[in-house]
């Protein structure tokens, strides 16, 4: 049966409205109701907002601290003839990383005592007699590292996306507690490199005329490549394990075309790093790109203007 009264008018739906002022209640009452709409979802959208808002400035902050530590580092791998360290490293890292998910053990742990041994063992050979430089030892662990990782990539069986955002890095994996490591590390080295800037500049000139002034040599390479391993660690979730190596050289040889001293190019090391991770980042969120990639393509367009400015400014 159809319903009557006054509610019959609206029950069908090709019916037209009859009575004096029908035409006029019905737009009220849509009125009323969406107003109330855009009241609720305002309200729903802030803390959405506020979210919003807190994890860009994280991942700021993550960019910012990455950038400074990476910069600073990359200068003395560069100086002592140490390219293929960070990627070394971040192999080492990272190998620890996949076996941990493969194990079900913690993640960051493991990959910081994978991390740990190799600068260890490194340093260690570094500072015996071993007749290869640094530039070959590093190259031996970057390939003994690299297929300790890809073995245990080969060797998983289930989903391959934690491992390979080890392998890529991201921003979206950096958490608030990651940022507060970056910047508690990043001072540990500032005073590190103040207390040690004339040994480490001595090893940069000559480690043969350092070790003839009695510098012993191993305790520092030793720390040097702990912090090494810390610094790079963390960053793993900024820019992977296979563009670390770029976030290390970049800036530091680009530093070294156009300081004219160390402490300059201690600056200028710490300034293009941040420029790097901070340009990248901007251009990344701007265009939706891989974050890594973007850092590292900042990073060599930054090398090349420093190259050429250099190139300019000589006589």
């Amino acid at each position: 049966m159809p319903p009557r009264g006054a509610h019959a008018q609206w029950a069908h739906p090709l019916r037209r409205p009859r009575g004096r002022g029908a035409f006029r209640r019905a737009p009220q009452r849509t009125l009323r109701i969406s107003r109330r709409d855009r009241e609720t979802r305002r309200e729903a959208a802030l803390p959405r907002r506020r979210g919003n808002c807190d994890m860009m400035l994280v991942w700021t902050l993550a960019a910012l601290g990455s950038g400074f530590t990476s910069g600073l580092l990359g200068l003395y791998v560069v100086g002592l003839n140490m390219p293929f360290l960070g990627i070394g490293m971040a192999h080492a890292a990272m190998a620890g990383a996949v076996w941990a998910l493969m194990a079900g053990a913690p993640v960051f742990p493991c990959a910081l005592a994978a991390a740990l041994t190799a600068g260890a063992a490194l340093a260690w050979m570094a500072t015996t007699r071993v007749r290869s430089d640094l530039g070959t030892l590093t190259s031996i662990l970057l390939s003994f590292t690299m297929g300790l990782a890809f073995l245990g990539i080969g060797m998983n069986q289930g989903d391959m996306s934690p491992m390979l955002s080890l392998v890529w890095g991201s921003l979206l994996f950096v958490r608030p507690l990651d940022v507060a490591l970056l910047f508690a590390l990043g001072a540990v080295f500032c005073v590190f490199l103040f207390f040690c800037r004339r040994p480490l500049d001595t090893l940069l000139f000559s480690r043969g005329a350092a070790r003839s002034c009695g510098l012993n040599e191993r305790p520092l390479l030793m720390v040097f490549m702990g912090l090494a391993a810390l610094v790079i660690t963390i960053n793993l979730k900024l820019t992977g394990g296979l563009l670390m190596y770029a976030l290390l050289t970049n800036p530091a040889a680009a530093a070294f075309e156009v300081a004219a001293s160390m402490p300059s190019a201690r600056r200028w090391a710490a300034g293009l790093g941040v420029s790097s991770t901070l340009g990248g980042f901007a251009v990344s969120y701007g265009l939706d790109l891989p974050t890594g990639a973007c850092i590292v393509m900042m990073s060599t367009a930054l090398f090349a203007v420093a190259a050429v400015y250099a190139r300019r400014k000589s006589p």
